[in-house]
């Protein structure tokens, strides 16, 4: 069977595995039961919506890698209850990253609208199927395939249980900003794979460690996150296109703090036209409440 797969896709999966296995060959005991502190971060909002995510992407590869390149010979039940403690700390950054897709999706896109920036999405039929098409999820399985056999924490006898892939790789691929709407559902499906993969603290168990759940397991969450993050960038270069739009670069740079303050005072004037006119349809102050809403949970 022949896999379509990108060449930046491989490029980062590759790159994951590498530092994978650097942090493998210096696991330290006394490292990793060190837990980090992210409410800073989750709570940041003197910064932009694009930087916030730029942020948490980056901190939520750091710490995937750092949570499973770990030493099994020696993995004791004091660095399992560190494992669970990162793997809260990896679902509630996925959970932020969650929320503000969906401020993308809906209340950003909906001002790029409003603006008359022009941004269709590529597909009238997206709320009906699955973001991801099937050559993607194919791209994935092989992705976790071959990281079975570069990252070296991982059980290489399990490679026998798959059959034999030829890949086709895609060296280029071309972004419009037609493609943001369908680029955000797709990130944001990855992410809710991903957090079907990290359980609760309370839910997980020791057997997680132990072969061949743990080699399944990894080499998924790292397929996850290495196309989660290709998908990025390639949003990521849409933005850079949109800011040369200047109403679509002051909407992308404005910092959380002050689109809570613009929503918040829209409210209120909403609240009191409602109130004193009667003439405001509910159905738009239902609609910026849930947008608003959307922001606070940025």
């Amino acid at each position: 069977m022949r896999v379509v797969i990108s060449q930046g896709h491989i490029s980062l999966s590759r790159q994951l595995a590498r530092e994978s296995n650097k942090l493998a060959g210096n696991f330290n005991n006394e490292d990793y039961s060190r837990i980090e502190n992210i409410d800073n971060l989750l709570l940041k909002r003197d910064i932009s919506v694009e930087k916030k995510k730029n942020l948490l992407i980056n901190k939520l590869h750091e710490s995937i890698a750092k949570a499973f390149s770990i030493n099994k010979r020696n993995f004791s039940k004091k660095n399992f209850d560190s494992l669970r403690k990162k793997l809260h700390n990896i679902r509630r950054i996925v959970l932020k990253l969650r929320s503000i897709n969906y401020y993308l999706e809906t209340a950003f896109l909906s001002g790029l609208k409003l603006a008359k920036i022009r941004i269709k999405d590529k597909n009238s039929n997206l709320m009906r199927q699955e973001n991801l098409a099937a050559d993607e999820l194919e791209a994935l399985e092989f992705t976790a395939y071959r990281l079975m056999g570069e990252v070296v924490v991982l059980d290489k006898r399990l490679l026998k249980g798959y059959a034999h892939r030829e890949k086709k790789v895609l060296k280029e691929e071309r972004t419009d900003a037609k493609d943001l709407g369908l680029l955000l559902k797709k990130e944001s499906e990855l992410l809710e794979h991903l957090e079907a993969k990290l359980p609760p603290p309370k839910a997980a168990t020791i057997k997680l460690v132990k072969e061949p759940a743990f080699t399944h397991w990894v080499a998924r969450v790292f397929a996850l996150l290495s196309y989660l993050e290709h998908l990025c960038r390639k949003e990521a270069a849409i933005f850079s296109k949109l800011k040369r739009n200047k109403s679509a670069k002051n909407m992308i740079n404005k910092k959380i703090l002050h689109l809570l303050e613009e929503k918040s005072k829209l409210l209120r004037i909403m609240e009191e036209k409602t109130i004193s006119m009667k003439r405001l349809r509910t159905g738009s102050l239902k609609r910026e409440l849930r947008n608003f809403t959307t922001t606070i949970n940025l």
